[in-house]
């Protein structure tokens, strides 16, 4: 499968289970190719079909933007260097959950939970260390009968009652000793609004070179008052912050990649309801591209706080 077939079938899987999907980016470079939602879920999607191309500067950046957003990152692919991904299998790159596309459509479409992930060693699962604990007392197991009754030693035990996972063949003996479930399910879809943000320094986009323009609406915008994230491999240049209010910030000179720029920028806005915006040059015939509004530089530079921004914003939009 190549990737434009593996990207059609990811975005069609993803609609069939009821989100809301964006167009593909098609200019490079790019850190993620799809944005969905359903309900209070937002997935930030980066499709290969070999994983090993994934590198550690774009999961910093896809971590950044997924934390900024409230959103979930999510890498799917096919292979990696020395074979397939397994089915049904949760694997991780670079910090970043990793799965196949059937994978993706046995959790979505047809409800089955995800249990195993890979690691260094083999395939391991989640367990419920309070449920552990509670089952091996009301039973009245001691650490070292329960150890040798499921064939481990005696500080595996401990360890497993202290939140460390366990390998999968080990799992299934000690719930087949209880009769009862102890595996927790893997979440690929809740958002990452509790983890810190990525370091800035280590971003491959602290050291670009940021054209003149870029520099010179990033300037503007810090003066009136807004914290500016750069972002390297993204449809927007930035993430600009005042208080709780997030811009997707897009710089673009006018010329004839504005619209499509606009065009899926304004795609990715509606998914993550989040305002953008496009700062670009000069006139043109355009207010606003498929509900992006447009603000020229000299514009921006009358503007004195971030509620001058949202009102021509919101004018922009209208007209």
């Amino acid at each position: 499968m190549i990737r434009d077939e593996l990207l059609q079938t990811v975005r069609d899987l993803l609609s069939s289970a009821g989100f809301y999907v964006s167009e593909v980016y098609d200019i490079r470079p790019i850190g993620f190719d799809i944005v969905a939602r359903r309900d209070n879920s937002l997935l930030i999607i980066k499709v290969l079909t070999n994983i090993n191309s994934f590198s550690e500067d774009v999961s910093i950046e896809l971590k950044k933007l997924a934390y900024l957003l409230q959103a979930h990152p999510l890498l799917i692919g096919l292979r990696t260097g020395t074979g397939h991904l397994e089915e049904d299998v949760v694997y991780d790159r670079f910090g970043i959950q990793t799965i196949n596309p059937e994978t993706l459509k046995h959790h979505l479409l047809e409800g089955l939970p995800l249990r195993i992930y890979a690691a260094p060693g083999g395939y391991y699962v989640n367990l419920d260390k309070n449920k552990l604990i509670e089952l091996r007392q009301k039973h009245q197991y001691s650490l070292g009968s329960l150890a040798r009754t499921v064939r481990v030693s005696r500080r595996m035990v401990r360890m497993y009652e202290d939140g460390v996972n366990a390998r999968v063949d080990v799992a299934i003996r000690i719930e087949n000793v209880f009769g009862d479930a102890l595996i927790k399910p893997i979440d690929i879809l809740s958002n990452t609004s509790n983890q810190t943000v990525p370091g800035k320094g280590s971003s491959l986009v602290v050291q670009q070179r940021m054209e003149k323009l870029q520099e010179e609406i990033f300037s503007i915008l810090r003066k009136i008052g807004y914290t500016i994230i750069p972002l390297g491999r993204c449809p927007f240049e930035a993430v600009s912050k005042e208080h709780e209010k997030i811009l997707l910030t897009c710089i673009q000179p006018y010329d004839k990649k504005i619209v499509r720029k606009a065009q899926v920028v304004s795609s990715i806005s509606a998914i993550t309801e989040k305002q953008a915006v496009l700062f670009t040059d000069r006139k043109g015939n355009h207010d606003n591209i498929r509900g992006t509004p447009l603000i020229i530089k000299r514009e921006l530079r009358r503007l004195k706080d971030p509620e001058d921004i949202m009102d021509l914003i919101l004018e922009r939009m209208c007209s």
